[in-house]
């Protein structure tokens, strides 16, 4: 229950068709799921207290597993964690009337999609022994390194890093090119991102089709075995398009 006094405000999860959408389990805080309503378009809701929401691991799981069970039910548009207004009247008056255009376009849109996730990670020691064949400078440099102690060897010890970045950079932007080919032709849009360690090779998000799921899952599988052992693959999804909407809510 909220403390004495509480308001109860609204958080909202996504944009769905109130005609297909079938909230049900319970969202943060074990608030029941419930749709709001206007004019054709609804906002999946659930009720939380007036005051600053936690984005913690249980209220982010929440979040997202709310959105996944919408999609089974349909296009979903799915907004940002965090989203709290005030109550139903809010929801309608600053989501869905003045967005109602878009909202229905982007739903359309959506229709019969849903998003894939693609990481890509090199294998440490087997993407070092490929630059080393490949590079005759830095496995000069490293043999050099190695039959000599390490404080005599400073500055060659910061130059085969340096080596060794700018080969693992130059691979890294051919193989992620070469794997974001393959992957394209079963896609209807794709997102890049930038990778979020040195040995990311792709972290790349795709809207597929439904029935094309299972073509993009074999033409990943196919990438995964030419790959082998040096690149290892990581498929999420199906998931919400949270990297194909935009979603606003006016102040």
């Amino acid at each position: 229950m909220s403390p004495a006094g509480a308001k109860t405000a609204k958080y909202v999860y996504g944009v769905v068709r109130p005609a297909r959408a079938k909230p049900k389990g319970k969202g943060i805080d074990g608030k029941p799921l419930r749709v709001v309503t206007a004019d054709g378009i609804g906002a999946l809701t659930s009720e939380v207290p007036d005051a600053p929401l936690e984005a913690g691991r249980d209220e982010l799981m929440t979040h997202a597993r709310v959105l996944e069970r919408a999609l089974e039910h349909g296009a979903v548009l799915p907004m940002q964690f965090g989203v709290v207004l005030p109550d139903d009247d809010a929801i309608r008056e600053q989501l869905l009337a003045p967005h109602k255009p878009e909202l229905e376009a982007q739903l359309q849109e959506m229709d019969g999609k849903g998003e894939l996730n693609v990481k890509a990670i090199y294998d440490e020691p087997a993407i070092l022994r490929e630059v080393l064949a490949e590079d005759s400078e830095i496995a000069s440099l490293r043999k050099t390194i190695q039959s000599q102690p390490e404080d005599a060897t400073y500055y060659e010890r910061i130059r085969l890093g340096e080596l060794v970045a700018a080969a693992l950079e130059a691979k890294r932007e051919r193989d992620e090119h070469l794997i974001i080919t393959q992957l394209a032709p079963a896609a209807v849009a794709m997102e890049v991102a930038g990778p979020i360690h040195e040995r990311m090779v792709v972290n790349a998000s795709f809207l597929v089709e439904e029935e094309r799921v299972q073509e993009f899952e074999d033409l990943l599988e196919d990438l995964a075995a030419e790959q082998h052992p040096r690149i290892g693959f990581k498929l999420t999804g199906p998931l919400p398009p949270h990297s194909f909407v935009e979603l606003s809510v006016e102040a």
